[in-house]
Formats: structure tokens, C-alpha cells, sequence
């Protein structure tokens, strides 16, 4: 049952997570029309999304996708957030 739970919620949490990602696109686009936003916070989240798929790839005994696909759309919607607000 626990394992049952846990296995619900983390998807659910993967994902939510996945949209909170997604979110980055509307910014994206007003950077690439010239509307700049503030970098540091995609930067940082790309970072940290970095490090979780890391931890999640190298999990044992096998990955755990729960956190990798909605941390690997946090690496790259972050960056190309970061990227574009320069």
C-alpha cells in the first residue's frame, strides 16, 4: 500500500512538475521578442534540475524516471530561459 501511494503521488508530482517547467516558455518567447526577464532564477533552477536528473540516473538499483523527465524539462526550458534573457 505504502509503495502504492508513493508511487501516485510521484506522478502526480512528475507531472505538475513538468508544467511548472513549462511555464518557461512564455517567458522564452518575450525574451526572443526583446521583453528580457531577470536570468538568475532559470539559471538556478536549470542547475538544480541538473543535479536531480544526476540523482535520479544514478540511482540504485534502477533510475528513477519519477524525477528524471520533469527535471530534464527543467534543464532545458531553464537554460533556454537563461539564454535568452541575456
Amino acid at each position: 500500500m505504502k509503495k502504492k501511494i508513493n508511487t501516485i503521488v510521484g506522478s502526480i508530482g512528475a507531472f505538475v512538475g513538468i508544467f511548472v517547467f513549462i511555464t518557461y516558455i512564455p517567458q522564452i518567447i518575450a525574451n526572443l521578442n526583446g521583453v528580457k526577464g531577470q536570468p538568475h532564477q532559470p539559471l538556478t533552477a536549470a542547475v538544480s534540475c541538473l543535479i536531480w536528473v544526476i540523482y535520479g540516473w544514478t540511482k540504485e538499483p534502477k533510475k528513477d524516471y519519477i524525477l528524471i523527465i520533469p527535471n530534464a524539462f527543467g534543464v532545458v526550458l531553464g537554460f533556454l530561459t537563461f539564454i535568452t534573457a541575456l
